[in-house]
C-alpha cells in the first residue's frame, strides 16, 4: 500500500495541473483509491492523500504520457497536451 499524503484539497475537487501548454485534469471525485495509476506512472509522481484520492506530487516531472489515464478504470484523468481541452 502506498504512503498517504496530507493535502488540503477536497476529495470532490477537480484539479488542473499545468506545465507549459500541457494540462492534466484530475477529477478527484471519481477516484476510488485503487492505486492502478500509481503503478502505471513511469515518473512515480502520483500519490493518494489521506482521503484515498489521487494527487500529483510533482507536475514538473510529468511526461504527459497518458499512462495514468490509460490505466484508470474510472476516467479520473483527462490529458490535454495542446492546452486547448
Amino acid at each position: 500500500m502506498a504512503a498517504r499524503l496530507s493535502v488540503a484539497v477536497s476529495p470532490e475537487a477537480t484539479v488542473t495541473y499545468a506545465q507549459g501548454t500541457a494540462r492534466l485534469v484530475v477529477r478527484r471525485a471519481y477516484c476510488k483509491g485503487c492505486e492502478l495509476c500509481l503503478d502505471a506512472c513511469p515518473r512515480k509522481i502520483l500519490a493518494l492523500d489521506e482521503a484515498d484520492c489521487i494527487v500529483v506530487t510533482d507536475i514538473g516531472a510529468c511526461l504527459f504520457c497518458g499512462a495514468c489515464a490509460g490505466r484508470c478504470p474510472d476516467f479520473v484523468f483527462v490529458l490535454d497536451r495542446d492546452g486547448e481541452g
